[in-house]
């Protein structure tokens, strides 16, 4: 017997389900539709991928410049310069190894910029993390609004951000600029420090003959072990006061422990290596000792010497500015005049609590990684020379009212004077023979 839909079973389908169907069948192409142009969406498109091309492009056009727009002025340079005819088979006026030495120094360096960036992007996580007790080995990276993992590309320094033009990929909500900005300074001093110690053959250290041994040839093929130790001490020196800062950022204290371990390594370092700590601890008040002689004693003492140096220094220099602090910092002028008193003050004293947290600990630990690693002498010059500008600065700051809330106002001082503490230390290492012949060192 065939069974058949009774007729009210069919005018049901007909008058109910059929236009449900219909408006499922809708739904589901109109999200085919939008899946469609998402795949197309996440091609490649000139209009919305034009910031990361534009960076591309600046680094092409930057080795071409270098490796292929310089060379053959310098020839010319050289060969009207010169006493002497050259040949034509002479290397020294070959533009094919002048091109070659200069793209290996070119990408070279970019290496070491990349390095520096990737390295940026980790002390980001480790100073977020660590104060917080979170881990940083068993999850990566991921959005801080829609908690999404990155993948390769977004998580690349530099690049994934201006690929991504700021945003996250999945909730699209704008990630934070302190990213990008701490890993373009973290890979600039990266590429400085390669650039200045390996390739200039330490031409910053104080009484080092750099003139003979330097450039990409030398470095790559002769490799002295000493500039390369001496590179990566220097290198994470900078990148534990970038760390310190980001976490001053975040009104978070960093453990001490960690970088109690980084001076330890600092001091048996300096002990194996002269190339760390040229300058005695002796100087300059006794007489000049032989230049790079090993010599483990004077090297520990100059360490220790450094260490304590740095303890006592970055106390005071903590409390002076600490002080200071509390003395120009007024209530912005956009908070509301009926406000009471009590309020205010307990404002007040919550934001100094939060303000000093951490804050002494920051600063001491930079003066005594500085001291362990350079010397008493570097020590005292960055931290008179910073002081005296954070203090300048901070005066033009408070003649010019911002604005801004009170947190912000007041934390922005203790951030400034890390940040102003690493730019002058950074610039003291640069130049750091020029300054030890300036003091007479030697």
């Amino acid at each position: 017997m065939n069974e058949s839909v009774p007729i009210g079973a069919e005018w049901f389908l007909e008058r109910d389900v059929a236009p449900e169907l219909h408006a499922l069948g809708e739904i589901a192409e109109a999200a085919a539709t939008q899946t469609k142009r998402r795949r197309r969406r996440r091609g490649f498109s000139w209009r919305r991928h034009w910031p990361i091309m534009a960076l591309i492009g600046a680094l092409i056009g930057g080795w071409l410049v270098y490796a292929f727009l310089l060379p053959p002025l310098e020839i010319r340079h050289k060969i009207a310069t010169s006493r002497w005819k050259f040949s034509r088979n002479d290397p020294e006026i070959s533009f094919s190894i002048k091109c070659m030495q200069r793209t290996c120094e070119y990408w070279f360096v970019f290496w070491f910029f990349y390095l520096g960036a990737s390295i940026g992007s980790f002390i980001n996580v480790v100073a977020c993390r660590t104060p917080q007790k979170k881990t940083i080995v068993t999850r990566g990276s991921h959005c801080p609004f829609c908690d999404t993992p990155l993948n390769m590309i977004d998580n690349s320094p530099v690049f994934g951000w201006v690929f991504l033009r700021g945003r996250c990929r999945t909730c699209h909500l704008p990630i934070s600029p302190r990213y990008l900005i701490m890993e373009i300074i973290v890979g600039f001093i990266f590429m400085a420090i390669g650039g200045i110690e390996l390739i200039g053959n330490g031409m910053n250290i104080p009484f080092r003959d750099w003139s003979h041994g330097a450039g990409i040839v030398s470095t790559v093929f002769y490799p002295k072990w000493d500039l390369i130790g001496a590179a990566i001490a220097h290198c994470s020196l900078f990148a534990v006061a970038v760390m310190l800062i980001g976490s001053q950022m975040d009104r978070l204290r960093f453990p001490i422990f960690p970088p109690l371990v980084i001076g330890a390594i600092y001091m048996a370092s300096v002990s194996l290596n002269i190339v760390l700590c040229p300058v005695r601890w002796t100087e300059p008040f006794s007489a000049p000792a032989a230049r790079f002689r090993q010599d483990t004693l004077q090297q520990w003492l100059t360490s220790l010497v450094g260490a304590a140096v740095g303890i006592g220094f970055g106390m005071v220099g903590a409390s002076l500015l600490s002080r200071f602090f509390s003395k120009t910092f007024e209530l912005p002028i956009g908070l509301s005049q009926n406000v009471a008193t009590e309020a205010s003050d307990a404002l007040h004293v919550e934001l100094m609590d939060k303000s000093q947290c951490g804050w002494w600990i920051h600063y001491i630990l930079l003066s005594v990684l500085c001291g362990t690693l350079l010397g008493w002498q570097a020590c005292l010059t960055v931290g008179c020379a910073s002081m005296i500008i954070t203090v300048g600065w901070l005066l033009v700051r408070q003649n010019q009212r911002s604005e801004q809330g009170c947190g912000d106002l007041f934390l922005s001082q203790q951030v400034l004077a890390l940040a102003i503490w690493t730019s002058t230390l950074f610039l003291h290492h640069c130049l750091w023979r020029q300054v030890a012949h300036w003091l007479r060192i030697g």
